[in-house]
């Protein structure tokens, strides 16, 4: 069945319209920012416009494969059909912290608007046809079939953004999700370490938070300033090339060289002195039972995105077990037994990684390797594309239309 959208749409031009659809109304956003929000060209014909490497925040280690171009993985002569996964964070025309008393620039927080959103999601349906993950899943298990080249849409991290904002633009569009959340935003209620990430950046700007964070080191007994200096620039802002150095390094420092208990004390601490009680943000920030269930109740998934929201091949492989059984067994006290799927947490995954989903019966796991996913795939390593990348790959199924 033909999604209305693309129906209507198909009736008045046909595909080769979407090259002047796409070029009008909308010029380029900012670029350089990260993709937990990163602004997203909405036009194609921007070539000059460098998209960084996607990981699931922007905060964390990219595989190599998040490094390649989307386009040169694309199935020369492939018939089959393939889905293209689309990976989203933070959506909202109001900040988050609107209403609890932050004064910021909202730098560290940057997302899409309700109206960048909702132009991307009709691009998509424009295209190609929309899928849920019930059917994604059927289709992997050869027990079902898919339009030739459909989508999938996705959401990471449980932010309250989904509920306002997301959810009703999905609605009006009669289309489901897959709403990826973790264990301790719903059990601790506590700000995860990424977000307050985002938000001492939007309060203290990079500098301010080199200083605040070498001064906290230093509370706990450690050389700050040697710590923040031993950090390899090159390699930081190779990954984070789309940041400035010094928040490319900030960011390497704390997601990938710091041990994980001293990055959340030290992010804790910061949280606290210069933003507020993390359980009073955490309730504003993420969605909550009720929210949950609402969207259960509505037709869309609800997978795993870990328990601790850490990079689970920075964990040692019991602890890796035993943060994928509880975020399992919260999912499943709180929503019913279900058979779900998982996004890793910054897409990070290792071959023991993968052996605990599958011990686990993670149906689906999903990673930030930007292609489209076929039949043949890994069902624990399947691939998923940033907001940023959508257009590369939508001017991809143009090109590879009119061929």
């Amino acid at each position: 069945m033909i999604h209305p959208i693309r129906q209507t749409w198909t009736a008045r031009a046909g595909l080769l319209r979407i090259t002047r659809h796409l070029s009008t109304d909308e010029t380029p956003l900012e670029d350089g920012s990260e993709n937990h929000g990163r602004r997203l060209p909405l036009s194609f014909g921007e070539s000059e416009m460098k998209e960084p490497s996607s990981s699931t925040s922007g905060l964390g280690q990219p595989n190599d494969a998040d490094q390649m171009d989307p386009l040169a993985d694309r199935p020369v002569g492939c018939t089959g059909p393939r889905c293209l996964v689309v990976m989203y964070h933070y959506v909202h025309d109001v900040e988050p912290f609107a209403g609890l008393g932050l004064s910021s620039s909202a730098d560290g927080v940057r997302g899409l608007t309700s109206r960048e959103f909702a132009l991307q999601v009709d691009q998509l349906c424009r295209s190609m046809e929309p899928i849920d993950w019930p059917a994604l899943y059927a289709w992997m298990c050869g027990r079902g079939s898919i339009p030739g080249r459909s989508f999938l849409l996705t959401f990471d991290d449980g932010l309250a953004d989904h509920a306002r904002t997301v959810l009703p633009i999905l609605q009006r569009r009669d289309l489901r999700g897959v709403f990826f959340v973790t264990g301790a935003e719903l059990v601790s209620q506590a700000m995860l370490p990424a977000h307050a990430i985002h938000l001492l950046l939007s309060v203290l700007g990079d500098d301010g938070l080199e200083h605040e964070l070498v001064t906290e080191l230093n509370r706990q007994g450690m050389d700050g300033v040697a710590v923040v200096s031993s950090i390899d620039a090159r390699a930081a802002q190779a990954r984070y090339d789309y940041e400035t150095p010094t928040r490319a390094r900030l960011k390497f420092l704390l997601t990938s060289a710091l041990p994980i208990a001293v990055c959340s004390a030290a992010v804790g601490s910061l949280f606290e002195r210069h933003i507020g009680s993390s359980a009073r943000w955490a309730k504003a920030w993420y969605l909550g039972w009720e929210e949950l269930g609402e969207l259960h109740r509505l037709g869309h998934t609800i997978g795993a995105h870990g328990y601790s929201h850490q990079p689970l091949t920075r964990l040692a492989p019991t602890e890796r077990r035993q943060d994928l059984r509880r975020i399992l067994a919260v999912l499943k006290s709180g929503l019913g037994s279900d058979i779900r799927p998982l996004s890793y947490p910054f897409g990070q995954w290792d071959d023991d990684v993968r052996e605990a989903c599958r011990e686990l019966g993670i149906a689906h796991a999903f990673t930030t390797q930007p292609r489209w996913i076929t039949r043949d795939d890994d069902v624990l390593t399947l691939p998923r594309v940033d907001t940023i990348k959508v257009n590369a790959f939508l001017k991809e199924e143009l090109e590879w239309s009119q061929a």
